[in-house]
């Protein structure tokens, strides 16, 4: 092998392992700042089973601005304390970013509010339930009034909820069955979750080892002929 080809090798070789590092190390489309919150707005303080209400909805992109684009399917999903849920549908009301759902209580509940949010991960709301009514978590973030003026400048806007400035805007409860109530569009019964990658994948990390070894390879293997071609024409 001569040393210019040698040479190329390793520089080709140095690119792929740069590539695959950067792949590794860059995040997912949930954690590179696309996000949502689902904000809801206010509720009756008591509910009853198995009686329709309809609640407004907003989808507020980084917590304060509607979303530019298509979000598919915008729907709540009530989860009881047995990991069973229920998913309604939304439909989209004319100002950005607001959706009107409307809901049924399978039971007293209580229940987990999720929000889904397209391809956004899935949004924890916070409960709801027949005797307490519906009870938000915090907000990441709020939009300001000068945001709510830009965004909407007419006289419905999104409700602004306290701020939590630990909170984790990913966590997401995930349910272990999910039942369709008859919407006023279509959906798919799916169950959603939250698909986003928590960490490298293991086969890039391998592929990424391999590459790392034939680099140190084939680097160890120019040096030992450079030494023996020395000791030749030494």
């Amino acid at each position: 092998m001569s040393n210019t080809l040698r040479r190329a090798l390793a520089a080709m070789t140095a690119a792929l392992l740069a590539a695959m590092v950067g792949a590794i190390a860059a995040p997912g489309p949930a954690h590179a700042g696309g996000w949502a919150a689902t904000v809801l707005e206010p509720m009756p303080a008591q509910l009853q089973a198995h009686q329709t209400y309809t609640v407004g909805t907003w989808v507020l992109q980084h917590g304060f601005h509607p979303y530019e684009g298509d979000l598919s399917e915008v729907a709540l999903q009530l989860i009881d304390s047995k990991g069973t849920a229920t998913k309604f549908a939304a439909v989209k009301l004319k100002e950005p970013a607001h959706y009107a759902v409307s809901l049924v209580l399978p039971h007293d509940g209580p229940f987990t509010v999720v929000g889904i949010q397209g391809w956004f991960a899935p949004y924890e709301v916070g409960t709801i339930s027949a005797k307490a009514g519906l009870r938000q978590l915090p907000g990441v973030v709020a939009p300001t009034k000068d945001q709510l003026a830009e965004y909407w400048p007419g006289p419905v806007k999104p409700p602004v909820l306290p701020v939590d400035q630990n909170r984790d805007p990913f966590t997401a409860a995930a349910p272990a069955a999910v039942t369709d109530v008859d919407p006023p569009v279509a959906i798919d019964a799916e169950p959603v979750a939250n698909t986003a990658p928590s960490g490298p994948q293991p086969w890039l990390l391998a592929l990424a080892a391999v590459a790392a070894l034939f680099v140190a390879g084939t680097v160890l293997f120019g040096r030992w002929r450079i030494r023996v071609t020395r000791r030749g024409t030494a």
